[in-house]
């Protein structure tokens, strides 16, 4: 049995019978009758309550299947509200990631309903509306994709790739990164189901259309969202496919190369920035339609794990160049950037991705080992291949134990803890002896902390003696070693040393002393270990630990003497700790308790708990000893509490012990303090302050403690007492903390008399634990939990006798039922006759309510709830009201209680009926009391709070209530992480399954609490109760209606009658109170009632129309209040859905649901309770229709109300907004007002009208498409079948060529009247199969839309009455001009208002055209005023875009109007306006085809034409910047075009002004980049095509252009060097060369803000010469800038394979032109490092020594400068290096330096002074090359670095510059060794260490 399949109820003590089955038939049963009736609310709250089953309970595979089956169906083929919907995702995605649940062999699904389900909602239609719940929706959505696509069958790879390719393209970003996620979720990953091998199958394996992915990556390498999204589709087919595909070795590292740019490190980041003005190069129209921004479309894996995960699931083997080899690369080059002292932006993804590797493995090693793995051998882990990977993740591990940053340190400790349950002596050998060390330090406490972290959490696979038998033996020594962490003055140490303790008790630990015989066994030597050859790299990878068990279980029977010892001190401090920690006692009443106390003090409780839970019996009476001392000697206010928690868990691990010890000295001193008058003086202070209470206090205390979940055998022990001492407290003392605490007294009795409860017992059951060989060989069993399917496995249960029953009645007989009558007989008592003594008579209410309250909890467990199982009729509206707690724990039943282990479960019995009584006297009298209080008493609050406590209680409390069962959940989940639990064997810690199985019993409690029928004194009790929460106090209005809350969770169905109270509170009226108005707002935005205003139109317009007539009131609160209520009410909002009919395969799939579980019911039957079913929800649907309909016309009425402010018509506005829908007709009032509000001075009410009518005027059209399929809005648009032909099959013409034929041929001819293809990606990369076009505009004059719907035409005729009417548009042309009240940048281009002009002009056509121009002229024309260009620009964007449909007569004459008009615009442009016409035809332009704006395409192409020698600068740009907005709107399409037009960008190459050379090197750049598409004729071809290229497919990530873009680009090249030769240096920048260099390197720039790269990386290398010396143009610093960070990104950029080794050859030619400057040479070399730690893994070997090579020749250059810039290169690349080339290295330099100088006396020359300086420069090489070894690893001693430093330090007497290398080369080793030198300087001889000492290092550092 695997772990989440346990069924924990069956641990319980009782017989539950077969609850599980049971609930599974009534699932079945209803959720049939639901769906199929269509009662969607049902559905959504059965759903709800299945959803928390499938989390607790075991469900059945089949039941699994068919819910999932019919969960996709639901989402995909019916529409649904948000709270449907939602929970059918939700639950659906749960599903599908189980994978251990739910595999492809189980079921498959349809891609293709899920897809489209998914672009539905990515791109939405206007009439969709609500787009806040369409955000919530995709989110959804997107969930479900991740978990789904191991079910899409792997047969319709080709199907998704024929659907997606066809939509990519690469050119530009523009949507693309929508479609590439797509790619990732719908390209289906799983392997074949068993037995699966039809053609189809084969033709869509993964090797054959995996070259098309990987061509795909080629595109946009090192492109954050491309890789990470590529990246996570080949990760999942490793781990999907695993053991059936593997990648080749390209594959792999294209996949390396990408990941490694993940972690953002320095190295491979960008140092400058961009200039600026190329931030503008991009198009993103997504926005104009409200698509998500990228975080919506989010992997469902961060890439770190990705990463992670694809290395784990591609390793092997350990072939040369596979995935363990290239690992092994990367942590070297990592290493060093795990560092603490290398601390920045890269330490949280790279800890992180650190502890996803060691995750990734652990989880692949245990899923390797189950008998059930299908991965076969050859693929699966070898031991040498884990204990090597191991090995590299240790290094880092250990490198980030002591990080400065907590996260990075928390990682490092999980890392470590994984890597320990795989290879535990790898892990343990050397960590322990860095924890060791660390804890003992007294100066570093930062090391000592993370020391302590790191011990509990590796405390369980330490003390694991069946994983790691070493470990047990230093158990004992780290318990002593760890003891000092508990420190009071420390809680941080001291929460990581109590978790230690804990953790290792929780394993099994246990603290008994072992005999041990005889002296220590030698060790025993090991053949294997000589065996092992010196060749071997680390002899730890094939040294198998082969422990000598003798000398282990020796030394770890000695070890156990110390637990005495420890067991004494560990009390002691505890105590200390106890008793000076802060406790709420002193924070509660002056500042805020701190958490991390309370964390601690619970801490301290568990972990004491545990030990003495595991400590042996032998130590029981030093422990009784210990804690009765400082129980007696010590009474502090201040301790209580802590005091509280030692004393539980000392009678919890030994209850017999801790009664005897404790129980009668506190009842003594209780007795002595109340006969000498303490506790006697009335106080209402829930917390004493007087000190003469201080023992009464402290000993009532623990006598309620050691009462709490006892024995009832113990108790009875002691009854006499008990009973004398809690009837003294309670008829003497008038203190409130004293008869509160005798109230707990007593109800810890009756509990723990009555109730049932675990026994806290040890780590094995009592059985073991006593036999006396597990005592004498416990270390054996450590580690060892307890599987807890088995069938013997034991839980011992305290549960109630007759005698314990009897005692319980017998307190409540005496203690409770007196007070009920003496408190019914006070309230009778008139008011006047306890004037004089009001204190004394409030205290005594307090007391009497105080007890009553503890009363009514002890009566909990003895009698079930008063309820009875919901008839079959009114079963689905109590479905749906328990939806509304859903904060609670699952439901064992739907329709009933359940089994609970109640005392009394027979209502004959007397005693049953005797308990109920008791119960109902209290209700009654709370009831009573209720009244008493409002009407005498109502400014006693601390009373009413206590009776409002009473009153929660009794209503809530049977057994346990929501809070009780949280906090126990919280318990049983805290720690559960120091453990790790493999999901196919069920084990954990016996004390955690008690914990969990405690919670389960509380969870039935709670749940036959839910089953209660409230009877009148509940419904008059709780509309008592609602009055209180109208209070004038506060504090009673909080604590009302919390507990309101929880009552009307529990009881349902006593809200509604509550409802008109608090909508009435709203109303405006004389007597408004505006707290009242508070306290009613706070209750309808409680969880249940907001729920019902929600879903139920018998409230939802009352409460809506409430809100927005709540005007009356001015506090801030009440206003603020009112916003976020209907705020909260809105988001979740959704018209009245109409009754579906199910068809198809969903009516199929609920027909046979569960038929193995529910026999078919008979067809009559089924039948009728459907029919009922149905009509009930379509009567429901009927009334909804109705009361919108009212609805609606009342928020009209309230906004055409001129008396309503703006705050409330704007909430009237959301209202109206969010409940529309395209199932319902617009309302043609609300349409008229919306329409006339658009001339509101007010702009909220403009701006809410123009979104309002936006989505009522596209439903007008949707539904007028679906009622007149002829109209030509529908007929217009359908598929044409390309046949696998491409654009051929559209027209004769290549597609690219389209746009420019139509522009030269003219509107009239074939290539114009081509139909439209209006989304710009089709074919770019492949062409479909089939495209959806537009038909061209038709002669004649007929409207787009000539017929409307029938139940619209009225709303249409409103809207159109209002537009139509005389002097409309001059006053909305008027008002929508307005200048923003903000800066004049915040005034931008409205997408609302230009997608509502869209809507109007396309509705209307040209004649509503016709009646605004004269408006859209006037503001066109007034140039000066940047309001009106605003609006202007907006109201042409809706014009050009609502044109998409009109006739070809209606087009002539719109386009006779707006080009003149377009035309004078453009020209009289200004800085402050661009940016509206350019956000003008960027809307316009978007996904339509441009054959659509021919006449407006012509006007920008040829119109104007830019002119290179005017001296308008701006007007020129603008053209420039217009030409650029063509290109990104349309990219492939229109470039040919614009070419055909012969722009002269040429000539602007040395323009006098900047901002036109920048504009032209943008566009020239995009233009000619542009030019390139793939354009396969069908997406077969193309796959095909791509393998032919091998693995890794074809490699599109460089490009050299056309034959015409060649010449351009050398064109460019070769007029700046001709330029040069003129180029006279002071002339500070002005020359041609200096201007024509910026535009050249500004292209080349454009290239990296681009998307489309490969133009730019094709053409670099060959100019890089020329970039070079442009870095050193010291008279032009932007020129100098420039080729920076051209250089900078170039250096960069992910290269291929194919691609890197020609860059890099470029880049070495570079520095061997012996032309070059050193100058050039010292900005280079950098680069070469940079481009070689980013191709890394794209660079073959011999390039790598290549480049190793030649920038050690750069270290005997004759310019200082060179050397030292090739020394700080080389480092670099070294640390890269393998270990042969470092051999190497040092060979080569150390050879440098075996010649010595000859000696040269002071003063005098060399004899041969050129031999001596060419030996100094190569002995300067020497030590420049050993510096860099050095260097290269500098937080490791490398075996060979010893040597290296020798040889250096007989270089320190040479002349500088040698000298002052060899030095600095020793202060940075001391720098960067000074931690870690105790353990360093093991690595060295003594006499090497003599010599460093003498040499460099001051005596202190290496003392």
């Amino acid at each position: 049995m695997r772990f989440d399949e346990v069924n924990w109820s069956k641990l319980l003590p009782y017989d539950r019978g077969d609850e599980d089955a049971e609930f599974e038939r009534a699932f079945v049963t209803h959720l049939r009758v639901y769906i199929l009736s269509s009662n969607y609310p049902a559905v959504t709250a059965l759903l709800s309550l299945f959803d928390r089953q499938v989390n607790y309970h075991v469900v059945s595979l089949p039941l699994r299947v068919d819910v999932c089956r019919i969960l996709y169906e639901l989402i995909t083929t019916q529409a649904l509200d948000l709270a449907l919907f939602s929970m059918c995702t939700s639950l659906l995605a749960r599903m599908l990631r189980r994978e251990e649940k739910l595999t492809i062999d189980d079921f498959t699904i349809d891609w293709r309903k899920l897809y489209d389900l998914t672009k539905s909602l990515a791109f939405p239609k206007v009439w969709h509306g609500n787009h806040s719940q369409r955000r919530s929706k995709l989110k959804s959505v997107l969930e479900v994709c991740c978990a789904a696509n191991r079910f899409i069958p792997p047969a319709a790879a080709i199907e998704v790739l024929q659907e997606l390719l066809p939509k990519v393209q690469f050119n530009s970003l523009d949507w693309q990164i929508v479609n590439i996620q797509m790619i990732n979720l719908f390209v289906p990953t799983s392997v074949l189901p068993l037995g699966s091998t039809t053609i189809e199958t084969v033709e869509s394996a993964p090797e054959r259309w995996l070259p098309t992915i990987f061509s795909l990556w080629s595109f946009n390498l090192r492109s954050s969202g491309y890789d990470a999204y590529f990246l996570n589709l080949v990760t999942c087919l490793a781990v999907e496919q695993r053991g059936q595909l593997r990648f080749t070795n390209e594959q792999i590292r294209i996949a390396f190369a990408s990941g490694l740019h993940f972690f953002n490190l320095p190295v491979t980041r960008g140092a400058i920035p961009l200039p600026r003005n190329l931030s503008f190069s991009l198009t993103d129209t997504s926005y104009f339609y409200r698509l998500p921004a990228n975080s919506a479309l989010p992997l469902s894996e961060e890439r770190a794990l990705t990463f992670a995960r694809f290395i784990v699931y591609t390793m092997n083997d350990e072939s040369p160049g596979g995935t363990m080899e290239l690992f092994e690369q990367l942590v070297q080059m990592i290493e060093p950037f795990y560092h603490p002292s290398n601390n920045g932006s890269w330490t949280s993804i790279l800890s992180r991705f650190l502890r996803n590797l060691s995750k990734e493995l652990l989880e692949r090693v245990t899923a390797e080992a189950n008998e059930d793995c299908r991965v076969p051998l050859g693929m699966r882990l070898t031991r040498r291949m884990r204990r090597r990977f191991v090995l590299s993740l240790r290094t880092l591990a250990m490198l980030l134990l002591f990080s400065k940053s907590e996260d990075s340190i928390s990682m490092s400790h999980s890392t470590l803890k994984h890597l320990a349950e795989v290879e535990p002596d790898l892990i343990f050998e050397p960590l322990l002896d860095t924890l060791y060390t660390a804890i003992d330090s007294v100066t570093e406490t930062h090391r000592m902390i993370s020391a302590m972290r790191a011990l509990a959490k590796l405390a369980s696979a330490l003390s694991n003696f069946s994983l790691y038998p070493e470990g047990a033996q230093h158990v004992a020594p780290l318990l002593i070693l760890t003891l000092p962490g508990i420190d009071v003055n420390d809680p941080t140490k001291t929460w990581f040393a109590l978790t230690f303790i804990r953790n290792l008790c929780l394993s099994g630990v246990v603290l008994e002393e072992l005999p041990v015989t005889g002296d220590m066994p030698a060790p025993r030597t090991s053949s294997k270990a000589s065996m092992i050859s010196e060749a071997v790299e680390d002899p730890s990878i094939d040294n198998l630990p082969e422990p000598d068990m003798n000398q282990v279980e020796w030394m770890t029977r000695a070890s156990t003497a110390q637990f005495e010892t420890w067991l004494d001190q560990y009390l002691r401090r505890i105590f200390v700790l106890v008793d000076n920690l802060s406790s709420s006692l002193e924070t509660s009443e002056t500042s805020s308790s701190s958490s991390g106390d309370s964390g601690l003090q619970a801490m301290v409780a568990q972990t004491t708990e545990v030990v003495l839970l595991q400590c042996s019996e032998r130590y029981y009476p030093m422990v009784s000893r210990l804690i009765t001392e400082f129980v007696t000697n010590t009474s502090s206010l201040s301790a209580v509490d802590n005091m509280n928690k030692v004393v539980f868990a000392f009678a919890s691990a030994m209850p017999e012990i801790a009664l005897q010890a404790l129980l009668p000295v506190s009842c003594e001193r209780i007795t002595d303090d109340i006969e000498n008058g303490v506790g006697r003086t009335p106080s209402l202070s829930r917390r004493t302050r007087s000190h003469s209470e201080t023992t009464l206090v402290w000993f009532a205390s623990v006598l309620a403690v050691l009462t709490d979940q006892q024995r009832g055998e113990y108790l009875m022990r002691y009854k006499d007492q008990l009973l004398r001492t809690v009837n003294l407290i309670l008829d003497h003392c008038m203190s409130r903390q004293v008869y509160a605490t005798a109230g707990r007294i007593l109800l810890n009795i009756v509990t723990s008399l009555t109730c049932m409860y675990t026994k806290r017992g040890h780590s094995v059951p009592d059985s073991v634990w006593n036999d006396p060989e597990f005592r004498e060989n416990h270390f054996r069993h450590w580690g060892e939990l307890p599987k807890i399917d088995e069938p013997d496995f034991e839980l011992e249960w305290l549960l109630p006798n007759q005698k314990d029953v009897d005692f319980a009645l017998e307190l409540l007989r005496n203690v409770i039922v007196p007070r009920i009558a003496d408190l019914d007989k006070f309230m009778d008592i008139s008011p006047s006759m306890q004037e004089a003594t009001a204190s004394q008579d409030n205290v005594y209410l307090n007391k009497v309510f105080v007890l009553l309250r503890f009363g009514v909890r002890a009566l909990g467990c003895l009698i079930p709830p008063p309820g009875a199982p919901i008839a079959a009729d009114k079963l689905a509206d109590a479905i749906v009201e328990g939806h509304d707690a859903s904060s609670m724990p699952t439901r064992f039943r739907i329709d009933g209680q359940v089994v609970a282990g109640y005392v009394f479960t027979d209502p004959d019995c007397e005693q049953y009926k005797e308990v109920a009584g008791i119960r109902e006297k209290i209700g009654a009298v709370v009831a009573k009391a209720m009244d008493y209080m409002v009407t005498n008493n109502e400014d006693d609050v601390e009373n009413i709070k206590a009776l409002i406590r009473l009153t929660h209680d009794y209503m809530c409390h049977y057994g346990t209530d929501r809070t009780t069962c949280a906090s126990l959940r919280r318990n049983w989940n805290s720690g559960l992480d120091s453990f790790t639990f493999d999901n196919s064997v069920c084990k954990m810690p016996r004390y955690f399954v008690t914990k969990r199985v405690m919670y389960i019993q509380a969870a039935r409690l709670l749940h036959n609490s839910r089953f209660m029928s409230a009877n009148e004194l509940a419904k008059n009790i709780t509309l008592k109760l609602s009055k209180l929460c109208l209070s004038l106090y506060a504090e009673i209005r909080t604590h009302a209606i919390s507990i309101l809350e929880s009552i009307l969770s529990i009881l349902p169905e006593t809200k509604y009658p509550l409802i008109p109270t608090f909508l009435a509170e709203l109303d405006e009226k004389e007597d408004s109170d505006p707290e009242k108005m508070i306290g009613a707002l706070h209750v309808l935005d409680t969880q249940p009632l907001r729920r019902v205003c929600l879903r139920d139109w018998h409230y939802f317009p009352q409460l809506a129309l409430a809100l927005c007539r709540a005007q009356h009131e001015d506090k801030p609160l009440v206003k603020k209040l009112i916003m976020n209520t209907a705020v909260s009410q809105v988001v979740n909002l959704s018209a009245p859905m109409p009754v579906q009919t199910i068809t198809g395969l969903l009516l199929e799939l609920v027909r046979t649901l569960g038929s193995s579980l529910v026999p078919s019911l008979n067809d009559s039957e089924f039948e009728a309770t459907v029919v009922q079913g149905r009509a009930k929800c379509d009567e429901s649907y009927q009334f909804a229709q109705a009361e919108n309909a009212k609805l609606v016309s009342s928020l009209v009425d309230i906004l055409r109300d001129a008396g309503t402010t703006w705050r409330f018509a704007a909430i009237a506005g959301y209202y109206v907004d969010y409940i529309s829908s395209a199932s319902l007709s617009p309302e043609p009032r609300l349409m008229g007002t919306l329409a006339e509000n658009l001339t509101s001075d007010l702009i909220l009410f403009r701006e809410s009208s123009a979104i309002n009518l936006t989505q009522q005027l596209g439903i007008i059209k949707h539904r007028s498409k679906m009622s007149f399929p002829d109209n030509i809005a529908a007929s217009s648009r359908g598929d044409v079948d390309l046949g696998g032909k491409g654009a051929q099959a559209l027209s004769g013409l290549p597609y690219t060529e389209l746009c420019e034929r139509a522009l030269a041929d003219g509107d009239n001819s074939e290539a114009a009247l081509t139909p439209y293809l209006d989304n710009p990606s089709t074919g770019w990369f492949a062409w479909p199969l089939a495209a959806k076009v537009f038909a061209t505009p038709k002669q004649g004059g007929a409207m787009a839309y000539d017929k409307i719907d029938p139940e619209c035409q009225s709303a249409y005729e409103a809207v159109r009455d209002v537009l139509f009417s005389e002097g409309r548009w001059d006053r909305i042309a008027r008002l929508f001009s307005q200048e923003s009240s903000r800066s004049p940048e915040d005034d931008n281009f409205g997408v609302t208002r230009a997608a509502f002009y869209t809507q109007v002009f396309s509705l209307y056509d040209f004649s509503l055209l016709e009646l605004a121009w004269p408006a859209i002229e006037r503001l066109t024309l007034d140039i000066e005023r940047t309001g009106a260009q605003r609006a202007a620009s907006e109201m042409i964007a809706g014009v050009l875009r609502g044109s998409k449909l009109w006739s070809r007569e209606s087009l002539e004459k719109m386009w006779g109007l707006m080009i003149p008009l377009l035309s004078t615009a453009f020209s009289k442009l200004r800085p402050d306006t661009l940016r509206f016409w350019q956000t003008c035809l960027r809307f316009a332009f978007a996904r339509r085809d441009p054959r659509r704006f021919l006449p407006l395409i012509r006007l920008i192409i040829y119109g104007n034409p830019f002119d290179p020698l005017s001296e308008a600068p701006f007007t020129e740009a603008a053209k420039i910047e217009l030409l650029l907005l063509l290109i990104n709107s349309w990219d492939w399409r229109i470039v040919s075009a614009i070419a055909a037009s012969k722009p002269r960008l040429l000539d602007a190459l040395a323009h006098p002004y900047k901002q036109v050379r920048d504009a032209a090197g943008i566009l020239m750049y995009t233009l000619y980049s542009a030019e390139y598409s793939v354009s396969y004729t069908n997406v077969e071809l193309a796959i095909d095509d791509l393998a032919r290229y091998g693995a890794t497919g074809r490699d599109f990530s460089h490009w050299e252009g056309s034959q015409k873009t060649q010449v351009f680009i050398k064109e460019m090249a070769s007029r700046v060097n001709e330029w040069k030769a003129d180029h006279i240096p002071s002339n500070e920048g002005t020359s041609n060369y200096s201007r024509g260099s910026k535009t050249l390197l500004t292209f080349f720039l454009a290239g990296f803000s681009y998307s489309s790269k490969r133009l730019a990386i094709e053409h670099i290398p060959s100019i890089l010469p020329m970039f070079s010396v442009l870095q050193e143009q010291n008279d032009d610093e932007e020129v100098a800038r420039l080729a920076r960070a051209v250089m900078q990104f170039f250096s960069q950029i992910l290269y291929t394979a194919q691609m890197s080794e020609g860059v890099t050859s470029k880049v070495l030619a570079l520095l061997e032109e012996s032309s070059n400057s050193w100058h050039v040479i010292t900005k280079t070399l950098p680069l070469l490092c940079t481009l070689t730690f980013s191709n890394r893994f794209s660079l073959s070997r011999e390039v790598r020594m290549k480049i190793v090579d030649t920038t050690a020749l750069f270290l005997e250059h004759d310019q200082i400068e060179v050397r030292q810039i090739a020394s700080k290169s080389l480092s670099s690349l070294v640390k890269c290096a393998s270990s042969n080339v470092l051999a190497d290295i040092n060979i080569k330099f150390s050879a440098k330096i075996s010649t010595r100088l000859p000696r040269v006396r002071y003063g005098r020359p060399p004899k041969d002074p050129a031999a001596y300086n060419r030996l100094v420069l190569t002995r300067h090489a020497g030590v420049l090359g050993l510096s860099c070894l050095v260097l290269a690893f500098p937080y490791t001693i490398p075996d060979w670095l010893p040597k290296v430093l020798v040889l250096l330090a007989g270089c320190i007497d040479d002349p500088n510059p040698i000298q002052s290398t060899v030095q600095l080369t020793f202060a940075e080793f001391r720098r960067t060794h000074m931690d870690t030198w105790h353990e360093d300087r093991k690595r060295f001889t003594s006499s090497q260490l003599e010599l460093l000492t003498d040499m460099l290092v001051s005596p202190c550092y290496y003392a």
